[in-house]
């Protein structure tokens, strides 16, 4: 096959795919839109920061849903070339299918490598301010759990009988189901962002309503209006105070140590809404770490003693976009280049449709075995891959 051909059909192909994408954006930002609406009952968001947070969302949502847009690209493409009886005149010159192919099945396989390399990491940016947009404006929680080198943090807020309290947990490990920590650090502030006090304990463990900490130090902080009155200097000492005590006796002025001597608890409990569940499930989604960016993250929980099983699983299923992209175009033609004199245009499509929604239906239960620790993550992630093939025979 000359190469003006093999560009000509690669041409093609990547228009259609091109086209096929802004298309299904397009959808998901108008759907995700009206969504939004519907949630703002109240008014707290402009239509302006609706749009945006549609407009920030639907690049990760359609990641997802983009081996099924190659899929359709890929029908659309050859069916469009078996019309125009191109198909036919390139198979009486001696072309054989495959070669015919072949240039589509490269660009597929480029554009896989781009969505993982390039196009994730910009969408996973994304996702990441759209949590927060989200939090503000609808007052979802977003993650309360953050893992880095240090160790891991947690946040959480209680109410006290006066008012709300934040209160900071840092541990330097945990167990993989998150209700024991080891060598923990707890700051409590008030709703203004004052520290109240500080704890330090050898273990925390998660029980119903109360995290309970072991071989405590505690140390409290003065309220704001304890540090004005002591700070206050003293009265002047009398003729007969200084006669019996040195001047240096009242050189120190109390209260500017603002940090007490420690307590010593060998256990001490402090209330929380968290559970075990709760803490897992929010871990930064996986949608909104960058690819390059996995890896190290990966090797940060497993080092924290969490399961990271789901953000591995969704680092194989992006390395293998460009395979399931190039199998999408395989299913694709052979749906699509039979000549459409010979009918069945509407079969042709609901054929390929129903082909594309069994491979995510085969995808998503591979990702939960996954998941679930049924089967190996690797074995889950290439099996992903190796079905879209399948499905071709």
């Amino acid at each position: 096959m000359s190469w003006t051909l093999g560009s000509y059909i690669a041409r093609r192909f990547l228009t259609t795919a091109l086209f096929a994408f802004a298309v299904v954006v397009a959808l998901i930002v108008v759907i995700d839109l009206v969504e939004r609406l519907n949630q703002n009952s109240d008014g707290r968001a402009g239509f302006a920061n609706l749009v945006g947070m549609a407009l920030l969302n639907a690049p990760s949502i359609a990641l997802v849903a983009a081996p099924f847009t190659v899929l359709l690209a890929a029908m659309a493409c050859f069916a469009r070339l078996a019309r125009s009886s191109e198909l036919v005149v390139t198979r009486a010159a001696g072309v054989s299918v495959w070669s015919v192919l072949a240039p589509a099945v490269l660009v597929a396989v480029l554009l896989g490598t781009l969505s993982f390399a390039v196009y994730n990491p910009v969408a996973s940016a994304f996702a990441k301010r759209f949590e927060a947009l989200e939090e503000k404006y609808f007052g979802r929680s977003s993650s309360s759990l953050s893992v880095s080198a240090d160790g891991l943090w947690l946040r959480q807020t209680t109410e006290d009988a006066d008012a709300a309290t934040q209160t900071v947990i840092h541990a330097e490990r945990a167990s993989s189901t998150i209700d024991r920590l080891w060598d923990v650090t707890v700051f409590r502030f008030t709703a203004e962002d004052r520290m109240t006090e500080r704890l330090q304990a050898r273990t925390a463990v998660l029980e119903r309503g109360t995290w309970r900490l072991n071989v405590v130090q505690r140390w409290r902080f003065a309220s704001a209006e304890d540090q004005v009155a002591d700070a206050a200097p003293p009265a002047p000492p009398t003729a007969d105070d200084a006669a019996d005590d040195p001047p240096a006796a009242h050189a120190q002025i109390p209260g500017t140590d603002l940090e007490t001597r420690a307590e010593q608890r060998d256990m001490l409990r402090i209330a929380t809404d968290l559970t075990p569940e709760r803490i897992i499930e929010s871990f930064a989604a996986p949608e909104t770490i960058g690819f390059w960016q996995l890896p190290s993250f990966i090797g940060i929980l497993e080092d924290s003693g969490f399961s990271a099983g789901r953000h591995r699983l969704h680092w194989h299923r992006l390395v293998s976009l460009p395979v399931v992209f190039a199998a999408m175009v395989l299913i694709g033609a052979a749906f699509s280049m039979r000549p459409l004199r010979m009918g069945g245009l509407g079969g042709m499509a609901l054929g390929c449709v129903m082909t594309g929604f069994g491979y995510f239906f085969l995808s998503d239960l591979a990702q939960a075995l996954g998941a679930s620790g049924a089967v190996p993550v690797t074995v889950a992630a290439k099996a992903k891959a190796a079905q879209s093939f399948l499905l071709n025979l």
